[in-house]
This record gives structure tokens, C-alpha cells and sequence, in this order.
């Protein structure tokens, strides 16, 4: 309904803003990010998307062409509505979100208030399945990375089968193999595979 507003903002509060354009008061739901940069008597320009419902009108705001995309692109997401569309644009940039996507990083994405993690694997399951078939998607995300061919390797489908990421993975085996070389048992390598992946754990904490 709106593609922008251009106004005076009235006041700014946890993902909210009163924006005053020519004298009708918007109120408007935006992202932490957004919010943050802004203060009464600022003059802005959102971006705006009208979440419509036979009880609700609400009107979200965004500073870039990219963030409303995203934010659309959440709503697309089975199961995913404005709020949690909302807590992920509040807690990853674009460029955070895509990095998780393109790396299957399920606890990036489960930092986002709402997200727990089958709404993390579906969500970006989901978009790795639709990158490559929609052209607006993989100019935001980025064209899907080219696997290396782990195929065969017992040590890097070992680690994939107790739960690591790919990355986690590719990381821990080449590490395993550096320490101990690739003539070391199978067992041992995956056993220093998650030595190495349980001292990254602690070294985050």
C-alpha cells in the first residue's frame, strides 16, 4: 500500500517509531538496527511493507531495499510470520544472515528471539532450496557455495552424522589429519576431530 514514508520522527522506542508525516502520525514497526539509529526530530525515509489482517494493519519500515527483501523473504518461510520475520532482521544484518544460510549455521540463526532450532534447520533448508531457482534471492544471498567433494570421507561423515555442521566438520577433519596424518586410523581422527571441536566450544565460552 505504502512503498515509503518521509517524515519527522515523533519518537523512537524498542522497534517502534511515531513517524510525522505532514501532520498524520504513522506509527511503524522496525528492527532493533533501524530504531537504534534514530531519534525524535530526525527526518527519515523508510521503506515500508503493510502487513495486512481482518483484524490488524500494521506497517513495518526499513532503511535499505535489502532488508525489506529479507524480511519478505522470511514471511515466505513456513511457519514464520512478521514477528519472528521481525526478531531476525533485529538480530542478523543481511550479510550475517546470508553468511548463515551459505554455511548451514543453525546456531547463528537460533540466536534470533523465536527461532528455536527446527525453525533455524526448516528456514534455512528453505532457502538453500529456493537459491538458484529465484534470481532476487540469490542477488541478496549470494550464489550457493560449490561443496568440495567430501564424498567418501569416513572421518568428515562420521562427524556429520554426531551432529556437526559441515563446516564444523570440514574444520575439525583437516585439523585431525594436520595432527595426526591421513594414515591414522578412522577412529582416532574423528576422536580428535571432537577433542578439537569441544576446545573451540570452551575457548567461545
Amino acid at each position: 500500500m505504502f512503498a515509503f514514508l518521509r517524515g519527522e520522527v515523533v519518537s523512537a522506542t524498542i522497534n517502534r517509531i511515531a513517524l510525522d508525516v505532514n501532520g498524520v502520525g504513522f506509527d511503524i514497526i522496525v528492527p532493533d538496527p533501524v530504531q537504534r539509529r534514530l531519534s525524535a526530530g530526525q527526518h527519515v525515509t523508510l521503506l515500508t511493507y503493510c502487513h495486512i489482517r481482518e483484524d490488524t494493519f500494521q506497517i513495518y519500515g526499513f532503511f535499505t531495499e535489502e532488508e525489506r527483501a529479507l524480511f519478505l523473504m522470511c514471511l515466505g518461510i513456513t511457519g514464520i510470520g512478521p514477528k519472528v520475520a521481525l526478531s531476525i532482521l533485529s538480530t542478523l544484518s543481511v550479510q550475517a544472515f546470508a553468511q548463515a544460510v551459505q554455511d548451514h549455521d543453525i546456531a547463528a540463526m537460533s540466536r534470533a528471539p523465536g527461532v528455536g532450532k527446527k525453525t533455524a534447520q526448516r528456514l534455512i533448508l528453505e532457502m538453500k532450496t529456493k537459491m538458484g531457482q529465484d534470481p532476487e534471492l540469490n542477488a541478496l544471498l549470494g550464489e550457493p557455495k560449490q561443496e568440495e567433494q567430501l564424498d567418501g570421507d569416513d572421518v568428515f561423515e562420521a562427524l556429520i552424522s554426531l551432529g556437526c555442521t559441515p563446516q564444523e566438520a570440514k574444520k575439525a577433519s583437516t585439523h585431525a589429519r594436520k595432527l595426526l596424518g591421513d594414515e591414522a586410523p578412522d577412529e582416532e581422527l574423528v576422536r580428535e576431530a571432537l577433542r578439537s571441536l569441544t576446545k573451540a566450544s570452551h575457548v567461545k565460552r
